[in-house]
């Protein structure tokens, strides 16, 4: 995927706001992006919460903490509805 390709559907900038999550927490910056990048992977599966808690939890964070952590990464890792809008639109050219 082109640089163009992460402006035009907004997947870089949720990737980055997504890794400034890890990286508010200590993480080095290229492990938060790997992090982050796992966070946009799992952002449609079925128990997306759960695997992302568990992340989250590997790393020592209480459950709750995790959990609440996993709730916000994946609300940063949602495309906005103009995104989505602008790939239909792509799609259809």
């Amino acid at each position: 995927m082109s640089g163009t390709d992460f402006s035009r559907t907004g997947r870089g900038t949720r990737l980055h706001s997504v890794a400034a999550v890890w990286e508010s927490t200590g993480f080095p910056p290229a492990s938060a992006l790997r992090h982050a990048e796992i966070c946009l992977t799992l952002a449609d599966h079925d128990d997306r919460v759960r695997l992302i808690s568990a992340m989250w939890a590997n790393h020592g964070f209480p459950p709750a903490d995790a959990v609440q952590r996993a709730e916000i990464c994946l609300i940063l890792a949602a495309p906005t509805p103009s995104a989505v809008t602008r790939n239909r639109i792509e799609r259809r050219k």
